[in-house]
């Protein structure tokens, strides 16, 4: 595809967000972005703690320089922090252009980047109140599925093969970083000696390479290849956490604009970080 083509693509996909899901996007994906634009988050762990250097409730800084970015990575690990670089795409804090990263992704990632970034403008703009991790987790399925259900609505059955690889890639990918998540957190809990934590790590990073010879070729496959450290699964523990749960509601729902109905009504009456707690606690009886 030329670059005009890879425009018109992720424009269509907007089009088809709006029109066919309801999605607002804020602004973002109207323009292409001047070349110094990027979108880069740095994390930073403790290496024995599964805790946030950055702040209470601040698990990362976002860079728009990838340059930086990176100088602030390299601070972070001569102090002697799990730390996780994170490049992407995009953003979804609105007005976000098309940047090259967009425009040099596959298909199937440039359809879940564009909806799952629409997701967070929709529920910032809406007021739906979703404890985070519960709008990143709802927000994959509206990207993964909504990727699937966009190759199905222009037909393109290559985009669907793709598509649906992509999102058997990151329940895979999912069920690692949470299995893994409480596996560190045992020993966190636990105050476990560093030597602990490093054995453990290994392992993990044996088993991501495992991993990797059975996922799909996506995105995910190739995160497989990172190191594996508290930073990266406390980056990812938020978009996998709740999402098997927001995917059998998807799953009950039949579609994903009644999927993103039945999450808007969820948190309503939920005023606290504890109340929101329950309501998730309650759904995942229901669903189990």
């Amino acid at each position: 595809m030329t670059e005009k083509e890879k425009i018109k693509f992720v424009k269509d996909i907007k089009k088809f967000g709006e029109k066919e899901l309801g999605l607002h996007f804020g602004g973002s994906f109207s323009r292409t972005a001047k070349d110094s634009f990027s979108c880069n988050w740095i994390y930073a762990c403790y290496k024995t703690k599964m805790q946030s250097v950055l702040g209470e409730g601040r698990p990362y800084e976002f860079y728009p320089n990838m340059e930086k970015a990176l100088e602030r990575q390299k601070t972070l690990d001569k102090k002697g922090y799990d730390t996780y670089f994170y490049h992407a795409e995009a953003h979804g804090g609105g007005k976000c252009p098309i940047t090259k990263e967009m425009l040099e992704s596959d298909r199937a990632r440039q359809c879940y980047v564009v909806l799952h970034e629409a997701w967070h403008s929709t529920s910032s703009l809406n007021d739906y109140n979703f404890p985070y991790s519960f709008e990143e987790s709802s927000g994959r399925v509206v990207g993964l599925f909504g990727g699937i259900e966009f190759a199905k609505y222009l037909r393109d059955d290559e985009l669907l093969r793709i598509t649906t690889d992509q999102e058997k890639a990151w329940s895979l990918f999912a069920e690692f970083v949470n299995e893994s998540y409480l596996r560190l957190k045992e020993l966190s809990d636990n105050k476990a000696s560093a030597a602990k934590f490093t054995k453990l790590k290994k392992e993990l990073d044996l088993e991501a390479e495992e991993l990797y010879c059975t996922v799909p070729e996506s995105w995910e496959k190739s995160e497989l290849k990172k190191k594996i450290n508290n930073a990266f699964i406390i980056r990812y523990r938020d978009y996998t956490v709740h999402y098997p749960l927001a995917k059998k509601i998807y799953l009950k729902s039949g579609s994903v604009k009644s999927a993103m109905e039945a999450y808007s009504k969820l948190f309503v009456k939920a005023k606290t970080d504890k109340q929101a707690m329950k309501v998730i606690e309650k759904l995942n009886k229901e669903n189990s």
